[in-house]
C-alpha cells in the first residue's frame, strides 16, 4: 500500500502525482483510456504543465496555433491556443508518470475502477472483476466528470457540447470560435487533416440521442462559418455529446480523502479556464495532502484552504464566462444567451482591504498566517521578496523613531536583510499601506508571494 492513491491520470491527477513524489510521498495512480477528443489548451495551462515537470505533455501540446474569434459582429485575433488530441495528451502524461515510476516514486495501474472501498488500513480501488487496481492511505478522486457525483454546491445553466470529427486535406493548425443565435461554436483543425466542429447549446435544446448526428449536420449546414470549415472534408463517425455545465461540488476533504480537478468543479468551456484550473488545483492539493499526511490535526485549516481555493477558482472562471456571454448583444433575448448572461446572479464579491488571517501555503504545508488582502488581490499576499507583510506592518506601526533608516530598524526587529525589507516597504507604500506617513525607500523590483500559490 502506498501513501496516496490517485484515481485519474489526466492533467490534475498527473500533476498532483508529480508534486507529491517531489515531496517524498509514494503514489499509485490508476488510469483508464478515455474516448477520443480534440481540445484547446491555453498558453498558461501548458506553462503549468511545464512547471510541474510534465515535459512529455508539454511536447505533445506542440506550438500554439493561431485562433480567431467572431463575436458580437466583430472579428478578433486573440492569443493562440495549443490544439491537442486528448488521447495523445493523456498518453504523454502517462509517459511522464512512467518516468517517475521507473525511479520508484509512482506506481502506475491501468483499468476501470468499479468500486472504491475504505478499510482499516486505507483505500482500495477494484475493477468489475474484483481485482485490485491500487491502494493507498490517502485517496484523491481525480476522474473528472466521470467521478461519482458529490453534492452540488453551485451549478450554471445546463450546457451541452455536441461535436463531430471530420477528415480533410492536411493544412496548418488553427482554431476559431463564433456565436450564433442559439449557442456558440468552436472549430479546430489539426495538421493531419482532422477537423472538429463543436456546438455548445442549452441542455433544453438538445435533440434526442438517436437524432444527434442528423441535428449536428443540419445545424452546421445552416452556419456558413462552420460549413466552410469542413468544406471538402468527410465525417469521421457520429456526433457525440458531452456535459459542459459549470458545476461546483463539495471537494470532500477529509483527513484521508480529497476531490480535485473536474471532480470538484468543472467550468463552462467559454471561460477558457478548464485545464488551467485543474493544474492550478493540483498544485494547491499537493500542499493539502502533504499537510494532512504529516499532521491530521491540521484538517480544519486544510478544509478552509481547500474550500476557499475551490470556491475562488470556480467563481473566477464563472465570472469570466459571464463577461463573454454578456459581450454578445445581438441575441441577448434568446434563451441560451439570456440564461448565461444572468449567471452567476451576483457579481464577484469585492475583497476587503487589510491584514486578515488565512490558511495559506508555506513551504508546501498549509498554515494559518496573516496576509494582506486587497480588492485586486482577493486571495491575499503573504510576503514580498521573502518578507511577510503582517509582521512587517506590525513592526512599522510600533516604530517610534522619526529619523534614520526604517528598513534597517524593521529588518533588525524581524531578522530580515534591510534590502529585502526596503523592497517590501516600497511595495506597501505604493499600495497605500504605510501608516502615519511613514516614508519608504525608493521603489525596487519586487518578488510577490501570493497566499495560495
Amino acid at each position: 500500500m502506498t501513501d496516496v492513491l490517485i484515481l485519474g491520470g489526466g492533467p490534475a491527477g498527473a500533476v498532483l502525482a508529480r508534486r507529491l513524489t517531489g515531496l517524498g510521498h509514494g503514489v499509485t495512480l490508476v488510469t483508464c483510456a478515455r474516448r477520443p477528443a480534440v481540445e484547446g489548451l491555453s498558453l498558461r495551462a501548458v506553462e503549468g504543465l511545464r512547471r510541474a515537470g510534465c515535459l512529455e505533455a508539454v511536447a505533445a501540446a506542440g506550438m500554439p496555433a493561431a485562433r480567431r474569434v467572431d463575436w458580437n459582429g466583430q472579428r478578433t485575433a486573440l492569443n493562440g491556443e495549443h490544439l491537442v488530441d486528448r488521447s495523445c495528451l493523456d498518453d504523454a502524461l502517462l509517459r511522464d508518470v512512467s518516468t517517475w515510476a521507473s525511479a520508484g516514486a509512482v506506481g502506475l495501474s491501468h483499468g476501470t475502477v468499479a468500486a472504491v472501498r475504505r478499510g482499516k488500513d486505507g483505500w482500495l480501488a477494484v475493477d468489475a472483476a474484483g481485482s485490485t487496481l491500487g491502494s493507498g492511505s490517502f485517496l484523491v478522486e481525480a476522474r473528472g466528470r466521470r467521478a461519482p457525483n458529490a453534492p452540488a454546491r453551485e451549478s450554471g445553466p445546463r450546457t451541452l457540447a455536441v461535436g463531430r470529427l471530420y477528415l480533410g486535406p492536411a493544412e496548418q493548425a488553427g482554431s476559431a470560435a463564433f456565436s450564433f443565435a442559439d449557442g456558440w461554436a468552436w472549430l479546430a483543425a489539426l495538421p493531419d487533416g482532422r477537423r472538429i466542429v463543436q456546438l455548445v447549446i442549452d441542455g433544453a435544446e438538445s435533440p434526442a440521442r438517436a437524432d444527434l448526428t442528423a441535428w449536428h449536420a443540419a445545424t452546421v449546414a445552416s452556419l456558413p462559418q462552420a460549413a466552410g470549415w469542413i468544406a471538402g472534408c468527410a465525417p469521421m463517425g457520429e456526433a457525440e455529446v458531452r456535459d459542459a455545465t459549470a458545476i461546483r461540488r463539495s471537494p470532500g476533504v477529509e483527513a484521508d480523502r480529497l476531490r480535485i480537478g473536474d471532480a470538484a468543479f468543472a467550468v463552462d468551456p467559454l471561460s477558457g479556464h478548464g485545464v488551467y484550473a485543474a493544474v492550478a488545483w493540483a498544485f494547491a492539493a499537493a500542499a493539502a495532502v502533504n499537510t494532512l499526511a504529516a499532521d491530521p490535526a491540521a484538517l480544519p485549516a486544510v478544509e478552509r484552504f481547500v474550500e476557499d481555493r475551490c470556491t475562488g477558482l470556480f467563481a473566477h472562471a464563472a465570472d469570466a464566462g459571464k463577461q463573454f456571454y454578456r459581450a454578445e448583444e445581438r441575441w441577448s433575448g434568446r434563451p441560451f444567451w439570456r440564461r448565461r448572461a444572468a449567471w452567476p446572479p451576483a457579481p464577484l464579491p469585492t475583497a476587503d482591504r487589510g491584514i486578515r488571517r488565512r490558511a495559506v501555503v508555506v513551504n508546501d504545508r498549509i498554515e494559518e498566517r496573516p496576509v494582506l488582502v486587497t480588492p485586486a488581490l482577493p486571495r491575499g499576499v503573504l510576503a514580498i521578496d521573502g518578507v511577510e507583510l503582517g509582521p512587517l506592518l506590525d513592526s512599522v506601526a510600533s516604530d517610534r523613531s522619526l529619523d534614520g533608516d526604517l528598513a534597517q530598524r524593521c529588518g533588525q526587529q524581524l531578522g530580515q536583510p534591510p534590502g529585502r525589507v526596503a523592497v517590501a516597504l516600497a511595495w506597501l507604500a505604493n499600495n497605500g499601506f504605510l501608516p502615519g506617513g511613514a516614508k519608504p525607500p525608493s521603489a525596487m523590483t519586487t518578488t510577490m508571494k501570493n497566499a495560495n500559490s
